[in-house]
């Protein structure tokens, strides 16, 4: 199997090249953890595609442990003695709440199937999205409504959540460039409707987590996009936000 080192003294291994075979792959596979002992690497890194999911076994056998998985591809690393931290094992989920306004000074919220009060517009950052994306998706999703992101006006964790994992929650606002609600995702969705804020605010059926967020947040400037030179290359970021003075 090909491979290539790392600057952080580790091994990744090229998935493409490892064979099929169980015997061979361990063979292979052995090979480079000698190597990575004899020349002091720190750790191995490989990602096995759902296809090749019967060769786990082989690389647990060897010293392998699981680091992170998608729907179609496994990672597994092997750590040396030398290695005391090993980076990035998924620890949260994300997700984006929408607080549209409008000229009227109303803001649009959902109801849920089951729910007795109404909340925010939002829902899961999707793999390789952004939070400007997902907020805005999941607003034409759940209402029918077009709207600009203007800036993340708030956060909130909660623990445990999925998995025992964590979630971390931007709230983002949103102007509304659309009034008439169509809801798309009516499996999920069963009302969206614009409230006055004050009505909102005052209305003892909304959940108190909302009330709160809507009436410390409506006008509330927030962290914007920003673009900043030189952000390209390896280091580029996506989405940059500052607060705006």
């Amino acid at each position: 199997m090909e491979f290539t080192l790392d600057k952080f003294n580790g091994i990744i291994i090229d998935p493409a090249t490892a064979p099929h075979d169980a015997g061979s792959f361990n063979a292979e596979l052995s090979q480079i953890t000698e190597f990575s002992k004899q020349n002091n690497k720190g750790i191995i890194w490989i990602s096995l595609p759902i296809s090749f999911s019967h060769l786990i076994p082989v690389a647990t056998e060897l010293g392998f442990v699981f680091h992170n998985c998608l729907e179609e591809e496994i990672t597994l690393i092997h750590k040396s003695e030398i290695v005391e931290f090993v980076p990035f094992i998924p620890t949260h989920t994300l997700g984006a709440g929408a607080l549209i306004t409008n000229e009227h000074n109303q803001v649009l919220m959902i109801k849920e199937h089951g729910m007795t009060g109404y909340k925010l517009p939002g829902g899961h950052i999707e793999l390789g999205e952004g939070i400007e994306e997902s907020v805005v998706r999941e607003t034409l999703e759940e209402t029918g409504i077009e709207a600009t992101f203007v800036s993340v006006v708030g956060m909130a964790t909660r623990h445990p959540y999925q998995f025992g994992k964590s979630n971390l929650y931007f709230i983002c606002h949103l102007i509304a460039q659309t009034q008439e609600i169509a809801i798309q995702d009516t499996d999920e969705i069963a009302e969206a409707k614009w409230i006055d804020v004050e009505e909102y605010i005052n209305n003892p059926d909304s959940y108190p987590f909302n009330r709160q967020l809507v009436g410390s947040l409506i006008g509330k400037q927030g962290l914007e996009l920003t673009q900043l030179e030189g952000n390209y290359g390896p280091v580029h970021k996506p989405e940059i936000f500052f607060s705006q003075s």
